[in-house]
């Protein structure tokens, strides 16, 4: 990759976006000028994610990391929009709508996923064979993420009848399933410990290999002092682009009275699949497929863990201290939405699914260490079900 003017032309028109936004977005602007800043947020958020991701690429190769790690690491990149959307949506009271964004992007890193294992198929005309770090590293998180899933679902079904008990029995409570901001930390910290152990395992996988192997002469051009400016100025470009989105996203739900899943959906799919699109375009390449299972199954594990749990962890910061009280509860974040009287339990199912993938793919990697065409397509077929149940069965589109 090469930071070039180019790159530098694209982040000027950005800021001056920005800008623009920043001028004329606080007056009263109609239907068609918020759409627009949604897109145009969009389109900052993942332009600069995208060259973060180089950036963070060019360092790993700098560091001698591998191709896995090396894509475990960008993913971090490549989801920021999520949590900086989504903290900014928590922060307007749409609390709601940030953990719904974040099991949709979770959905389509799974269905991204299912695509690229079949698509690795094809390439290599047989089953994709996965690397002993892969094992080493993935198995134990997702153990972990496993059992805090499954109990989240479990526990959000439970409370669930419990309240429709309650209502039938006209003692009316405000127990709809919540994921408690102390489950929210530990899932942070669980996921801090799984990032200390694959870069811990890395350094110790390059002092076994010999010298001349750790040798990397690619991308020496380019000095660290400009990868970490365009690394800044990327996730400035993000920070804006989630005030934005999360101003815009607030106007279209209370004055044009759009449905805030389906705006979720939307953006969902809009900063999810052209990044990840990316991923599979490069599957041809030396090392593309180990780096696009590294960035999927991370990027799932991200959203699920770290993702989440920050979200929820600023949502109960700003309940602390008082900013939208409404939408951000001390009791935790909520699990299912209720709306206009009707309840929206896609977040729950989205989990409770996310749970039983996870068994999937762990049990695929466990019994022989590699995924066939067969498991990427039941792993794409089962979230687009998903999808389909949430489109015309909750929303009714």
């Amino acid at each position: 990759m090469e930071f070039n003017l180019f790159k530098k032309g694209r982040f000027t028109f950005y800021w001056v976006a920005i800008l623009l936004y920043v001028v004329f977005f606080k007056a009263e602007l109609d239907l068609n000028f918020s759409v627009i800043f949604v897109f145009l947020g969009l389109l900052i958020a993942i332009e600069s994610s995208e060259i973060a991701v180089h950036a963070i690429d060019i360092l790993g190769k700098k560091l001698k990391l591998s191709p896995y790690v090396g894509g475990v690491l960008s993913s971090l990149a490549s989801n920021t929009p999520e949590l900086v959307i989504g903290g900014f949506a928590v922060l307007a009271g749409k609390t709601e709508f940030a953990i719904a964004l974040v099991t949709i992007a979770t959905g389509f890193n799974i269905l991204m996923l299912g695509i690229l294992i079949m698509l690795g198929n094809r390439i290599r005309k047989g089953p994709i064979e996965l690397p002993q770090e892969v094992v080493d590293v993935e198995v134990p998180i997702m153990r972990v993420a496993i059992v805090i899933l499954g109990s989240i679902f479990v526990i959000g079904i439970v409370e669930f009848v419990v309240e429709v008990y309650n209502i039938v029995q006209d003692n009316v409570t405000d127990i709809l399933p919540r994921l408690p901001h102390e489950a929210s930390l530990l899932m942070v910290l669980t996921y801090v410990a799984y990032l200390y152990f694959i870069v811990k395992h890395n350094l110790k996988m390059v002092e076994k290999k010999p010298p001349e192997e750790n040798l990397d002469s690619t991308h020496h051009s380019v000095g660290r002092n400009v990868l970490f400016g365009f690394l800044l100025l990327s996730f400035a470009g993000i920070f804006a682009a989630g005030e934005i989105i999360a101003s815009s996203v607030e106007f279209l739900a209370e004055q044009q009275h759009i449905d805030e899943f389906l705006i979720a959906f939307i953006i969902g799919a809009a900063a999810s699949v052209p990044e990840h699109f990316i991923a599979l375009l490069a599957a041809n390449k030396k090392g593309g497929i180990e780096l696009g299972l590294g960035n999927l199954m991370a990027g799932s594990m991200q959203n699920l863990l770290l993702i989440l749990g920050l979200i929820g962890l600023l949502s109960g910061l700003a309940a602390w201290m008082g900013i939208h009280p409404d939408a951000n509860s001390i009791h935790g974040v909520p699990l299912i939405h209720e709306t206009d009287g009707h309840v929206v339990p896609f977040i729950l199912v989205q989990i409770g699914f996310s749970w039983l993938i996870l068994l999937l793919i762990k049990s695929s990697i466990t019994d022989d260490r590699r995924l066939d065409t067969y498991e990427g397509f039941t792993v794409f077929v089962a979230q687009l079900f998903v999808f389909v149940i949430f489109l015309k069965g909750i929303l009714g589109i």
